[in-house]
């Protein structure tokens, strides 16, 4: 498996701003787009049942691909509908 398909945006960075973590882009093609629940805005709230509140962009994206055949995103999809 190569990608999920997304690419994100957020997190705890060095400049200690605490943002959440976003969907930025689903790539066309890949299992995030054919699956089709997630859309782009989309805020990550856990992995695996693992809070993302407080984690770095650069311990989530490893986490993610670390993941071969599957990975359970909670998300809150706009206007505030947990997914």
């Amino acid at each position: 498996m190569g990608s999920w398909g997304f690419s994100i945006v957020g997190g705890y960075e060095e400049n200690h701003t605490n943002q959440p973590f976003f969907i930025k882009t689903i790539v066309l093609g890949t299992p995030a787009y054919y699956d089709g629940r997630l859309k782009c805005g989309d805020m990550i709230v856990a992995v695996n049942g693992l809070s993302t509140v407080g984690m770095s962009h650069s311990a989530l994206v490893p986490m993610l691909k670390e993941q071969r055949s599957k990975v359970t995103l909670s998300v809150i999809s706009w206007p505030g509908s947990l997914v």
